[in-house]
């Protein structure tokens, strides 16, 4: 059986992955460094925070969560490049 803490863990990573999906393909079309790629880098940080924060998880799982953030930004920018998915 799952743990109850390891299948919270697993729900915030999933719902960060998904978050960031859509903001990695705003980013992968705006200019680098512009307010606009700021804003989609920094505001799903902040989300992660305000996420891990109400959940109570501990300090030791930014990384995991980090990495949800990251992973879900590539996808969203190579969907975006590849141009499977128009917006």
């Amino acid at each position: 059986m799952i743990n109850k803490h390891y299948l919270i863990l697993g729900i915030i990573f999933l719902f960060l992955f998904v978050i960031n999906i859509p903001f990695g393909m705003v980013r992968s079309t705006s200019s680098r460094f512009s307010r606009k790629w700021g804003r989609c880098i920094y505001i799903p940080i902040l989300l992660s925070i305000l996420v891990r924060r109400l959940a109570m998880v501990s300090y030791k799982f930014i990384p995991l969560f980090l990495a949800a953030t990251v992973i879900g930004q590539i996808i969203g920018e190579r969907l975006k490049t590849k141009g499977r998915i128009s917006t």
